[in-house]
C-alpha cells in the first residue's frame, strides 16, 4: 500500500506548505493484505490525519486518480477502490481491490508476487533463512518449500492474510496466526516470503 501512504503524505505536505501548522499529521497506520482464493487481493490502510489540515475530499480524489492513471496503463480495470471511509476526526480507512499480483505491483511499486513455488523460485529464488511452521507456531526446524506450495513474495512492510495454512516463513516474518502474518524488512532490496498450503 506504498502508493496511497504517499498519496496521504503529499496532501498533508501540500497543505502544510500553504500555512497549516502541526506535526507530522499521522498518528498511527496499520496496511494489510489479505491474498483471496482466486488471487485477486484485498489492501487495506488505516491512517489517522492530523484534522487541523486533512482533505478527505481532496485525498480520496488523489486516490482514485492514481487508481484511474494505473488502469490506464494497465488497459483495464485491475484495480478498483473498493471502500473510502472518513470521520472527522481523520481516521481514513482505504480499502483497494487487485485483480492479481501484477496489478498490485503496477499501482504500489516494489516486489509483490503471490503464487506457485515454481514460479516463485524461478522470478525471485527461494533466498532466506526458511523457518518451519506447524499450527500457526515456529518450529525449531528448516522448512523445506515443496513444489506445490504458494508463496506470497513481497518488499513491504505488512499484515499479510492468505487462503490457506502458513508452512514456513523467513525469518523476517512473525506468525500471528495459522492463516496471517506481519512482515518485518529492513531494506528495499530485502525480500520477506510466505509459504502455504
Amino acid at each position: 500500500m506504498k502508493k496511497i501512504s504517499q498519496i496521504i503524505l503529499v496532501l498533508i505536505t501540500a497543505v502544510m506548505l500553504v500555512g497549516c501548522a502541526g506535526g507530522n499529521g499521522v498518528a498511527e497506520q496499520g496496511d494489510s493484505v489479505q491474498i483471496i482464493k482466486d488471487g485477486s487481493i484485498i489492501g487495506t490502510l488505516v491512517d489517522v490525519l492530523d484534522q487541523s489540515y486533512y482533505d478527505s475530499d481532496e485525498l480520496k480524489t488523489m486516490i482514485e486518480t492514481e487508481i484511474s492513471e494505473t488502469n490506464t496503463t494497465l488497459g483495464t480495470d485491475a484495480v478498483i477502490l473498493d471502500d473510502y471511509e472518513c470521520d472527522d476526526a481523520g481516521n481514513v480507512k482505504v480499502k483497494v481491490k487487485y485483480a492479481d499480483s501484477d496489478a498490485y505491483t503496477a499501482f504500489n511499486g516494489g516486489t509483490f508476487y503471490c503464487g506457485d513455488a515454481v514460479t516463485a523460485k524461478d522470478t525471485y529464488g527461494l533466498n532466506g533463512n526458511f523457518l518451519d511452521v506447524q499450527d500457526g507456531k515456529i518450529t525449531t526446524d528448516d522448512a523445506v518449500v515443496s513444489e506445490d506450495a504458494k508463496i506470497v513474495v513481497l518488499s513491504e512492510n505488512l499484515n499479510v492474510i492468505v487462503p490457506g495454512k502458513i508452512v514456513a516463513i523467513t525469518d523476517n516474518v512473525e506468525i500471528i496466526g495459522k492463516k496471517s502474518a506481519s512482515v518485518n524488512i529492513k531494506s528495499e532490496e530485502e525480500l520477506a516470503y510466505i509459504v502455504y498450503k
